[in-house]
C-alpha cells in the first residue's frame, strides 16, 4: 500500500516536520481486527477524524514474524469496513490513505477530518418485524432531535393473561415491530448464566429498539420459530431475581439524558405469567412480558464510542454522553432571527461554531488579503519593525519571495486574530505561514539556531494552526502543514526544503483548496462572539458548543482596521452610526490584553456612563467618563499606558483638556515602573525594547456626523493623524438607514478627513461615504407621529402598550428625550405600564445613549437649542439607535414636517 512513492521511512525520517495531530499505536496484522488490542486503530482513527485530521502511527510488531501482503490485505480490509462505518458513508478513500508495505516497520494513516461526529458504536436500536438492527447517523440524528413526552404504556397493545404450553396465543401469532419473542429454557448454553442472567444480558437491545419506535413488548417464553408458547423455567426467587436485574440495566440504559432515570410502571415495566399445562414431569415455567414505551431524544444502551483527541496533552477521550449528543446536534444549532442581516456559514466540521457573517464579508476579506502588494510582503507588514536587525527582515522577505507566482498570502503567527498559546523559546525570531495555491502550506521558524525544542516549537504551531482552522474555520479540504526552520545565522538554500512533498498526493494544494483554506484562516481570524467581543480563536472548545454561543464576523472593515493597524501606536478611526466602533474598540483592549496588558494599563474613555457600564461588565481594563477621569486625583492612573478613547465627538472641553491628559497617559515617562505592554512573543525578539514599544497606544473612534453639540470637543486637528475609515453599517433595517442617511452631513467641523499613503490604495476599492453591509428589510416604516403637549402622556403610553403586545421584549426597547430635564417627566409618564408589566423600561437622553442600540427606539419629542446644537445630527444619532423600528412622537409641528418628509 502507497501513495505517489510516498515511502514510511521518509515519513519516519521526517515525522517531526508535519503540522498535524500525530498519535502512535501497536498493531498486529496477522490478526483480526479485535484482537491483541487492534481496534486501537478504530479508536484512534475515529479520534483524529473528529478533532481536526491528522496522522496515525502504527508500529507493526508483526513485520518480522513472517507476514506476508496477505495478511496485511486481509487485516486493512477489516478495517476499511469498520471505518467506512464509523464515517457513515462508503467513500472511505476521500478520508483515509493508508501508507505502508507488510514488511514495513511502520505504517501510517492520514485521516482527514470527517464532517460529522464519527462513532464506532452507536449502542442504539430499531426494530424490524423479526429482529432489530443498528442505527446508522441519519437514523440517530432523527432519534436525538425528536421532541414531546413519552407514550403510555398503555397505549401498547395489550399484554394476553392467559397462556398454554405448546399453544400459539391467538393475539401473538407473529413478531412485529412491538412484539418480538425469545426462548431461552431448554437452549443449550455454555456460558453457565441462569434465566435471570440471560433476560438482563438481552433486554437491553429490545429496550433500545422499542423506545426508540413505537414502544412494545419483549415475550420470554415464547418460540420466535412458531410462536408456540413454552415458558421459561423459573422459580419465585428467580422472577425476584430477574425484577431487580432488570431494573438495574434499566438504570444504566440512557434515556435521552444522562441525567434521566426510568420508572417502573411508567416507561417500563416487567410482569411474570405462569404456563398452563406444562408437562407433568417439568418444573412450573412463566413468561416473562417486558413493556417499554415510545420515548424521545432516543434511547441508548450505553455511551456510544466516539472519541476525541485531548488538544492539551494529545490523549485520547471518550465523549461522554452529553458530550456526544451536543456534538451530533451541533450542525442544527440555528439562530433564526438573525437570518435577515446575516448568513449561518456552513461550517461543515464535527464541533463547528455557530457563526453569522454578511453575505459578503468573507469574499471582500480576502480580496483585501490578497492583493498584489500584500502578497509581496509578509502580514501584517508593519510586524517587521519588532525585528532588530535588517539582514533578518531581508531573509524573511526572500523567503516570501520564494514562493512561486500565483495566489500565496504569509502571516506573522502570534499578532491579532492568529495567536497560539505557546510559551517563548529562547532564540526563535518568529513564527510565518505561508499559503501558497502551487506550493501548498508551510510554517517558517526563523530562529538563532536549529534544536530539537525548536522543531517541537514549530510542530507544535502548526498543528495548533491547522487544528483551528479546521475544527474552529471549518475546513474539511485535505491539507497538510510543512514546518522549516531557517537558522538566520547559518542560513543555507531553502528552496529545495520548501518544494520536499511530505504528505500524500491528495493533499497536494489546488485553487479550491486553496480558497477553502483562505476562507478558514479568515473565520478564525474575524469571528467574535457578541457577549464579550473576544475572537473565536481565542476561545477554548468546551466553549464552543455551549447552546447560547455564537459568533459574528467582523465587518471587512473592521478586520482591515484590526489586521492593518494593529501596530499604529496612535490612531484616529472615523466612522458612521452603526458601522461597530465599540466592537472595534473593545476587540483592541481584548488584543492588548493578549499581548500581556494588565487590565490595569488599559484605559477605555468615553463620555457616556451607559456607554461605560457596558464596557466595564466585560472587566478587561479600566473604564471611565471624560468627566471622572478629569476629577480623579493625579495618581490614579498612573498605571495606564494605552487609552481607547470612544464616541468621541461627544465630548467636551468646558471641564479641562482632556485629551493632553489622556495621550500623556500613553507617552514614555521617566522613572516609571510600568512594564512595556508586548505581546511576550514579541518581547523575546528583541532584547532592548525600541521606541514604537515604549510608547502605548492612543486610539480614538469618532463619528463628526453626530456631534450634535456645537462646543469644541477638545480634539486636535485630524491632519496629519494616521486616520482610518469605516464606512460600512450593519446595525440598521435598510428602512431606518434610509430614513437616518437623510440626516446626514458628512464633514467633520467643516474638515474633510484625508487618506493617508496607508489608505490611498483603498480609493478605487472602497467606498468612504457610509453604506448599508445587507439588503435586511424589518418591513416596519419609520413612524412619525404628532400629537399635543397635554397628551404626551396618553400618546407614549398607547405607543409602548401597542409594541410590547406585539410580542418585542422590554429588553430589547428604549424610550429616549432630547435633553436631562425631559427625563424625569417621561420616565415618570411610564412608570404605570412599567408596573403593569413588571418590568422596568428603558428610559434616557440620545446624547446618554449614544454608542449603544436597541431592537426598537421610541423618541420622544426631539428638540434641541439651535444656538448650541445641530437638529440634523440629534436625528441621527436618535435614528440610529434603532435596529428594527423606529417611531418618534413629537409635539412641534415644525419639526414633526421636517421629520415627516423624509420618511
Amino acid at each position: 500500500m502507497g501513495s505517489s512513492g510516498l515511502s514510511t521511512i521518509d515519513i519516519t525520517s521526517n515525522l517531526h516536520r508535519y503540522g498535524d495531530c500525530i498519535l502512535h499505536c501497536n498493531v498486529y496484522i496477522s490478526r483480526g481486527i479485535h484482537e491483541l488490542d487492534n481496534d486501537i486503530v478504530l479508536r484512534y482513527a475515529c479520534a483524529i477524524a473528529n478533532s481536526g485530521g491528522g496522522i496515525l502511527h502504527m508500529q507493526n510488531v508483526d513485520y518480522k514474524r513472517g507476514v506476508c501482503s496477505k495478511d496485511l490485505d486481509t487485516w486493512w480490509s477489516g478495517m476499511e469496513i469498520k471505518l467506512a462505518a464509523m464515517i457513515s458513508s462508503d467513500d472511505i478513500c476521500n478520508y483515509f490513505d493508508m501508507v505502508g508495505n507488510y514488511d514495513d516497520a511502520d505504517l501510517y494513516l492520514f485521516v482527514k477530518t470527517s464532517e460529522h461526529i464519527c462513532t464506532i458504536n452507536y449502542h442504539s436500536r430499531l426494530p424490524t418485524d423479526t429482529a432489530t438492527h443498528d442505527v446508522s447517523y441519519q437514523s440517530v440524528i432523527k432519534l436525538l432531535q425528536k421532541e414531546g413526552p413519552e407514550k403510555p404504556l398503555a397505549a401498547l397493545p395489550p399484554v394476553p393473561t392467559d397462556y398454554y404450553y405448546g399453544i400459539t396465543h391467538e393475539c401473538l401469532k407473529q413478531e412485529t415491530k412491538q412484539i418480538q419473542f425469545k426462548q431461552l429454557s431448554g437452549r443449550n448454553s455454555r456460558d453457565g448464566k441462569g434465566i435471570p442472567e440471560k433476560i438482563k444480558s438481552l433486554v437491553s437491545k429490545y429496550v433500545s429498539a422499542f423506545a426508540n419506535h413505537e414502544g412494545g413488548h419483549i415475550y420470554f417464553g415464547i418460540d420466535d420459530d412458531h410462536a408456540a408458547v413454552y415458558g421459561e423455567d423459573m422459580s419465585y426467587q428467580d422472577q425476584e431475581r430477574t425484577a431487580k436485574l432488570v431494573q438495574l440495566r434499566m438504570d444504566v440504559i440512557i434515556w435521552g439524558s444522562s441525567t434521566f432515570s426510568a420508572q417502573r410502571g411508567v416507561h417500563w415495566d416487567i410482569q411474570f405469567f405462569p404456563v398452563q399445562d406444562v408437562p407433568p414431569r417439568k418444573n412450573p415455567r412463566f413468561v416473562v412480558v417486558v413493556s417499554v414505551c415510545k420515548f424521545p431524544g432516543g434511547v441508548f444502551t450505553a455511551t456510544p464510542d466516539s472519541y476525541y483527541v485531548n488538544t492539551r496533552n494529545q490523549e485520547v477521550k471518550c465523549w461522554s454522553f452529553d458530550q456526544w449528543r451536543k456534538a451530533m446536534l451541533n450542525p442544527f444549532r440555528d439562530k433564526p432571527e438573525l437570518h435577515g442581516r446575516f448568513v449561518k456559514l456552513p461550517l461543515m466540521v464535527p464541533q463547528a461554531p455557530l457563526v453569522f457573517s454578511l453575505k459578503h464579508t468573507i469574499n471582500s476579506i480576502k480580496s483585501k488579503l490578497l492583493t498584489e502588494k500584500s502578497m509581496k510582503l509578509p502580514q501584517p507588514r508593519h510586524f517587521l519593525s519588532f525585528i532588530n536587525h535588517q539582514d533578518t527582515r531581508d531573509l524573511i522577505c526572500s523567503v516570501v519571495d520564494l514562493f512561486p507566482a500565483g495566489q500565496h498570502l504569509s502571516l506573522f503567527v502570534n499578532c491579532w486574530g492568529l495567536s497560539v498559546p505557546s510559551a517563548p523559546i529562547p532564540k526563535v525570531i518568529c513564527d510565518l505561514f505561508v499559503v501558497s495555491e502551487s506550493s501548498g502550506c508551510h510554517l517558517i521558524t526563523f530562529a538563532n539556531s536549529e534544536s530539537s525544542s525548536i522543531w517541537t516549537h514549530a510542530q507544535d504551531v502548526a498543528a495548533h494552526l491547522k487544528y483551528k482552522m479546521v475544527a474552529l474555520g471549518g475546513c474539511v479540504a485535505k491539507f497538510g502543514i510543512a514546518t522549516h526552520i531557517i537558522n538566520v545565522k547559518n542560513f543555507t538554500e531553502v528552496k529545495h526544503d520548501l518544494d520536499c512533498k511530505f504528505y500524500p498526493s491528495h493533499f497536494d494544494m489546488t485553487s479550491e483548496k486553496f480558497d477553502e483554506v483562505i476562507n478558514s484562516l479568515i473565520v478564525i481570524m474575524a469571528a467574535y462572539q457578541p457577549v464579550d467581543f473576544t475572537t473565536l480563536n481565542s476561545k477554548d472548545m468546551s466553549n464552543i458548543l455551549s447552546c447560547d454561543t455564537h459568533f459574528f464576523m467582523l465587518t471587512c472593515d473592521q478586520f482591515e482596521l484590526l489586521f492593518r493597524r494593529q501596530f499604529t501606536k496612535e490612531l484616529w478611526v472615523h466612522s458612521p452610526p452603526g458601522a461597530g466602533k465599540t466592537v472595534a474598540a473593545v476587540q483592541f483592549v481584548q488584543e492588548l490584553k493578549r499581548r500581556g496588558c494588565q487590565s490595569s494599563e488599559i484605559l477605555y474613555l468615553a463620555e457616556n456612563k451607559l456607554l461605560c457600564s457596558y464596557v466595564g461588565s466585560f472587566n478587561i481594563c479600566r473604564v471611565a467618563t471624560r468627566l471622572e477621569f478629569l476629577q480623579a486625583n493625579k495618581d490614579s492612573y498612573s498605571s495606564v499606558r494605552n487609552v481607547i478613547v470612544d464616541e468621541a465627538q461627544n465630548f467636551k472641553d468646558r471641564d479641562g483638556d482632556w485629551y493632553s491628559a489622556a495621550e500623556r497617559l500613553t507617552k514614555p515617562r521617566e522613572n516609571s515602573q510600568v512594564q512595556a505592554c508586548t505581546d511576550k512573543n514579541l518581547t523575546a525578539i528583541n532584547s532592548d525594547l525600541s521606541l514604537l514599544e515604549r510608547h502605548g497606544f492612543f486610539w480614538v473612534f469618532m463619528d463628526y456626523s453626530q456631534k450634535v453639540h456645537k462646543f469644541s470637543a477638545g480634539l486636535p486637528s485630524i491632519i496629519g493623524k494616521n486616520n482610518f475609515m469605516m464606512s460600512e453599517i450593519t446595525r440598521n433595517s435598510k428602512e431606518i438607514f434610509e430614513y437616518a442617511m437623510h440626516f446626514m452631513n458628512g464633514s467633520p467641523e467643516g474638515q474633510k478627513v484625508p487618506l493617508t499613503d496607508d489608505m490611498a490604495g483603498l480609493r478605487g476599492d472602497v467606498e468612504v461615504s457610509p453604506h448599508l453591509g445587507h439588503d435586511y428589510k424589518s418591513g416596519q416604516s419609520v413612524e412619525i407621529l404628532k400629537c399635543d403637549k397635554e397628551h404626551l402622556k396618553e400618546k407614549l403610553f398607547q405607543v409602548l402598550s401597542g409594541i410590547i403586545d406585539s410580542g418585542v421584549s422590554v429588553d430589547d426597547l428604549a424610550v429616549l428625550v432630547g435633553s436631562k430635564q425631559d427625563k424625569p417627566e417621561v420616565t415618570a409618564n411610564v412608570k404605570p405600564l412599567s408596573q403593569k408589566i413588571e418590568c422596568g423600561l428603558e428610559v434616557d437622553t440620545v446624547k446618554e445613549f449614544s454608542g449603544l442600540d436597541r431592537g426598537t427606539i421610541i423618541g420622544v419629542d426631539p428638540k434641541v437649542n439651535s444656538e448650541h446644537a445641530d437638529l440634523n445630527k440629534f436625528i441621527l444619532s436618535l435614528a440610529t439607535r434603532a435596529r428594527d423600528k423606529l417611531v418618534i412622537i413629537s409635539t412641534s409641528d415644525d419639526i414633526q414636517q421636517k421629520l415627516a418628509t423624509k420618511v
